[in-house]
């Protein structure tokens, strides 16, 4: 099971895998908050979440845990881009064009805010 150890404003500084023996209540079931209790304990700290399989965004260092929204925050690409808190995506100010090939893909260009290719 994943953890994601949080810092100041829910910014995620680390991501621990936990062993699954360590999950299990006392009578042999597979609990999130005892895999929690286990890292409290280990790190003296209370500064963590799970990741679930069924969580909201995706949980990366530098990322942030939302808990208002219940959602993870992934690293935003550029400063332009607003964060979609329907698709948990980062949305770039003009929509990406659909015609771009993997041997001529666009990027981003932040400083012009459009979508351009080599």
């Amino acid at each position: 099971m994943q953890y994601c150890k949080l810092g100041i404003n829910g910014k995620i500084l680390n991501i621990i895998e936990v062993a699954d023996q360590d999950c299990f209540d006392a009578d042999g079931n597979f609990d999130n908050n005892i895999g929690l209790e286990f890292l409290e304990s280990v790190f003296n700290s209370t500064l963590f979440c799970p990741i679930l399989l069924n969580s909201n965004g995706n949980a990366e260092i530098g990322g942030k845990w939302d808990e208002d929204n219940n959602c993870f925050i992934s690293v935003q690409p550029f400063n332009s881009w607003t964060f979609n808190m329907t698709t948990y995506e980062w949305d770039p100010p003009v929509v990406k064009p659909d015609d771009g090939t993997p041997d001529n893909p666009y990027s981003w260009d932040e400083s012009n805010q459009e979508w351009t290719q080599k």
